[in-house]
């Protein structure tokens, strides 16, 4: 399908086994600046896998992943963030004893290398309106409020493209619209995202754009439109 823009990551027959079961089987995806991809399909479709290789967690076994026309194939995580990819996880992993402020500093002390740190933190927990909770206990958060805490802390370290994990999964329909509020207004400030959901009409709130998994390959990409009228799809959301 047509993109606008620069395309900024590039993914290709991308490859990862554990042991016998290949859970990626020759995946492509490609995402342009500023644009947002969803990417859907069943539960053990192999969609947060690819956001571990893509992000470093895990090694792939084949293909090739490039950002921004460099290869970041099995480079570790760190150098990944600093190349401008970061992710968010399914369950956030706030340091529990840690103030809101200290979490998302350290991801801007560790992840980026501008020098105004504070700036940054002061943006990245104002974008999630988590500001005026700056200096309580992470670990006493909400659910969703932990969530928010993890964007933060990807958004710290300055993201050009930033890999959402799941992350309407447990919220109620009030924080769904409240996190895809979020996510837009992130878009609206330059980054790129992939944005992985199993529901569509999440991802029909944030972009047009989707990539649908299943079994670890690619079965569709195209718009929400069209995935909603194509008997492969429908046959593995809905089992018909």
């Amino acid at each position: 399908m047509s993109h606008n823009g620069k395309r900024l990551l590039k993914v290709e027959g991308l490859v990862k086994k554990f042991g016998g079961f290949r859970a990626l089987n020759g995946v492509s995806i490609d995402v342009c600046e500023k644009r947002i991809v969803g990417l859907a399909g069943p539960n053990g479709s192999g969609k947060t896998t690819l956001i571990n290789v893509i992000s470093g967690v895990y090694k792939p076994d084949g293909g090739s992943v490039e950002f921004d026309g460099k290869s970041i194939y099995r480079s570790p995580s760190h150098k990944i963030v600093h190349s401008g990819v970061n992710r968010t996880f399914q369950i956030p992993r706030p340091l529990a004893g840690l103030t809101v402020w200290d979490n998302v500093r350290l991801a801007a002390v560790y992840g980026c290398c501008e020098a105004d740190k504070r700036e940054i933190i002061r943006k990245a927990l104002e974008i999630v309106q988590l500001d005026g909770l700056k200096d309580f206990i992470s670990g006493g958060l909400t659910f969703a409020q932990q969530k928010l805490l993890g964007l933060a802390t990807a958004l710290a370290t300055r993201p050009r493209l930033l890999l959402v994990d799941e992350i309407a999964a447990g919220l109620s329909h009030q924080e769904l619209d409240w996190i895809a509020q979020m996510l837009l207004r992130i878009s609206q400030t330059g980054v790129a995202m992939i944005v992985v959901e199993h529901h569509l009409g999440f991802i029909d709130t944030l972009t047009s754009d989707v990539v649908v998994m299943n079994a670890g390959a690619n079965l569709f990409r195209g718009s929400i439109h069209e995935a909603a009228q194509n008997e492969e799809v429908v046959e593995v959301f809905l089992g018909r």
